[in-house]
């Protein structure tokens, strides 16, 4: 079976025991990236040049040769560590590169974070890890704490980015995993692979999750539940931040009620990871190596989302989506999207028409039950009839 591999990021809490100076080398890192934008821009014949070559171009107009040759352009800042500069080299130039092709007006400043690569740190693992920072003099190698999820054990660690929110710091660090599965959805179709298709709803219920085997037969299925819980939670800081408003129209502060902001921030992240999570685990239940989710028109998506309001279910459902994006190629696990067109007039059973009554249809032979689930049935077949029309026995 084919493998591959996912890259997922690890936000870990930095305790730095000189928080100056991460500050001085964020810093210093930006006055690299400005002084290599500023140069780049100088050189228009540079723009359309591949990155390595506009790399290379940059460090002959900046460095002084071994030769004894003289840049045209000496760094202000002196020796700067190899891999810094030059992944501050390849921000200026995608920077310049993306401006130039979308035709817009070049930014005066560029907001960069710092990234380190070989080099700059050592020793990670999930408790602590060794950086070298600039103090506004010298580099100084300096032991941090981490504060976070633990690693997995088969992960490999790779280049950490510092990322600075309000007054603490986190450290980025992508994990790449090795995926047990790496086959097309084409071939796992024609292996006869189970499918999971999803219907998303506005009720109680996140989503309905319906397992077909190759046959279109359902195996089993599963409602994701707490809908109204999260609707009533959100409502609740919605009420406060209403109330606090009168008492906050005076102050300066720059972000009044953030914390009730935050509060709704870190609820809709909790659930949508709990949904996510649920549905992949229903699915490794169940063996089933596609997850199905419904397409639907951006006009339609629009309104819907409009007429749910913000702290909706239905309105979550898009985070729900991203989460399942990755989570479930981690786990050797596919996710497609099928359009919706003509779906929920459909009978899952007999294929007659069929009309709506609250959250249940009626066939017009007599079915009747679930209209979500009637739509996730619907949807994984439309699914499967896409890879093998007519091959499948009914």
């Amino acid at each position: 079976m084919k493998t591959g591999y996912s890259i997922r990021t690890w936000r870990m809490r930095l305790v730095c025991p000189e928080p100056i100076w991460l500050d001085r080398t964020e810093e210093y890192f930006q006055n690299v990236v400005e002084f290599y934008y500023h140069l780049l821009r100088q050189h228009e014949e540079l723009w359309n040049s591949s990155l390595f070559d506009i790399q290379r171009s940059l460090e002959l107009l900046s460095l002084a040769g071994r030769d004894g040759r003289q840049p045209t352009n000496p760094l202000p800042m002196g020796k700067v560590p190899v891999y810094l500069r030059r992944a501050a080299i390849n921000k200026a130039s995608a920077t310049v590169k993306s401006t130039q092709e979308l035709q817009s007006g070049f930014p005066e400043k560029l907001e960069a974070k710092v990234t380190f690569f070989k080099g700059m740190y050592s020793d990670l693992t999930d408790r602590s890890i060794c950086l070298k920072l600039w103090n506004g003099e010298k580099w100084i190698w300096t032991d941090c704490n981490l504060k976070g999820r633990s690693f997995p054990q088969d992960g490999q660690l790779m280049s950490p980015t510092l990322v600075k929110e309000g007054r603490c710091y986190l450290l980025n660090i992508p994990v790449k995993q090795e995926n047990s599965d790496a086959r097309t959805a084409k071939e796992r179709m024609a292996e006869g692979t189970n499918l999971c298709s999803v219907r998303f709803t506005n009720t109680d219920t996140f989503a309905v999750c319906c397992i077909l085997d190759e046959q279109g037969k359902q195996l089993a299925v599963h409602t994701c539940r707490g809908g109204d819980a999260y609707r009533h939670r959100c409502k609740l800081l919605e009420t406060r931040i209403q109330k606090s408003r009168p008492n906050t129209v005076g102050d300066n502060s720059p972000q009044p009620n953030r914390k009730y902001y935050m509060h709704l921030k870190n609820l809709s992240e909790h659930y949508a990871h709990q949904v996510s999570r649920e549905i992949l685990n229903f699915c490794k239940e169940n063996q089933a190596g596609i997850i199905v989710l419904p397409n639907y028109d951006q006009n339609f998506t629009r309104m819907a989302m409009v007429k749910s309001g913000n702290f909706s279910p239905l309105h979550l459902s898009s985070k729900i989506r991203t989460n399942l994006q990755y989570k479930a190629w981690a786990e050797g696990i596919l996710v497609l999207e099928t359009r919706t067109d003509g779906l929920k007039d459909k009978c899952a059973i007999c294929g007659g028409k069929v009309r709506r009554k609250g959250n249940e249809f009626l066939c017009e032979n007599g079915h009747q039950g679930n209209r979500f689930l009637n739509d996730a049935r619907n949807l994984g077949r439309k699914c499967q009839d896409s890879f093998f029309r007519g091959s499948r026995t009914k």
